[in-house]
């Protein structure tokens, strides 16, 4: 089966950081492991590092004296998050882990979606959702997308991202053609002749974010926070009152735009939801809270945002959507804009 990835994270490759092995997460151990590693859950030590990291080499010791076929399923998988179906194997990576996030950021040259990336081989296990036999993606209750018409639309949204400018436009052009491909009806013609027709054609964006405003307040963010389970700590309140932080500078816009092609690629949301307007408020919350997340890197460091800052801000984005909120209330949520009449 085919792997896909995006080319700035095709090259990826563990750089030794151990944020993994130091985030305090608890993690549980398969049975054929136990004979190695003696618990069914390695339990983190009170300063967050799991208690086979070695800290002097920053490796992990499981993985250095047997292999990393002999890690626990998480740990061999994260940071890889694959969406599968017939079309093949979707990786994504969370940018939680840093040299994730360095590749993101470091990388300045046009980007898309690559095929048999040289950091995720075919015959590697990958897990995430395993989509295979369930019904396609939705345009919109009602209406479902094929598989080829799904990956145009995947297409899409990575080359408007992949384009250049500020992220606010991309993502305004891709509000206004989910727009207009939710507008198709039988007595159109065919589906897919409609996406084309669609995607090929100037998108008349101005008015297309208008119905998405409840997802870009600082009261949107704080409503994220909300769906984060009890016992685990989310960021604090927004460092601001009422506007969303702005991004200044084209190399900012240039990370934002590529942060946000990591999270429409192999979208897990795409199977969840209920249509692509869902897509695209699920991109743009992920637009608010890098924002917020760069203000408050600036804050804490008393600094001018810079790609260093970055960096640390989207980690800390996808350590928030990713790993600590509640995936199914946040889609429920979201959800709820594909009710608004058109």
């Amino acid at each position: 089966m085919s792997v896909y990835a995006l080319s700035f994270h095709a090259n990826y490759a563990c750089r030794h950081s151990g944020a993994c092995c130091t985030a305090g997460w608890s993690i549980p151990v398969e049975p054929r492991l136990l004979p190695l590693l003696g618990v069914d859950v390695l339990v983190p030590k009170p300063d967050g590092a799991c208690v086979h990291f070695d800290t002097g080499s920053r490796l992990c010791a499981v993985q250095r004296d047997h292999g990393e076929n002999m890690l626990p399923g998480s740990c061999h998988q994260f940071p890889r998050r694959a969406l599968i179906d017939e079309r093949g194997t979707f990786v994504a990576l969370s940018n939680f882990c840093p040299t994730a996030a360095m590749l993101l950021c470091e990388s300045d040259t046009p980007f898309g979606i690559v095929r048999s990336p040289i950091a995720f081989p075919e015959d590697r296990l990958y897990e995430g959702i395993d989509a295979r036999g369930q019904w396609p993606p939705l345009v919109r209750p009602g209406v479902l997308f094929d598989l080829e018409s799904y990956s145009q639309w995947e297409q899409f949204v990575i080359a408007t991202l992949a384009s250049g400018g500020r992220v606010d436009a991309a993502l305004a052009q891709i509000a206004g053609a989910a727009e207009a491909l939710r507008t198709w009806k039988p007595d159109f013609g065919p589906f897919e002749k409609w996406l084309a027709h669609a995607l090929s054609q100037p998108v008349a964006a101005n008015d297309a974010l208008n119905r998405y405003e409840r997802f870009r307040t600082i009261e949107a963010y704080n409503r994220l926070r909300q769906f984060v389970p009890d016992g685990l700590i989310a960021a604090g309140p927004a460092p601001c009152d009422s506007a969303v932080p702005g991004l200044d500078g084209r190399d900012h816009h240039a990370i934002a735009r590529r942060y946000l092609a990591s999270k429409a690629f192999a979208s897990w949301s795409a199977y969840e939801g209920h249509g692509i307007r869902t897509l695209v408020a699920e991109l743009l919350v992920s637009d608010l809270v890098l924002r917020v997340e760069c203000d408050r890197s600036s804050r804490a460091s008393g600094q001018p945002l810079d790609r260093s800052l970055m960096v640390e801000a989207v980690r800390q984005s996808d350590l928030f959507l990713i790993h600590l909120l509640d995936r199914p209330r946040m889609i429920e949520w979201l959800g709820q804009v594909e009710a608004i009449a058109d």
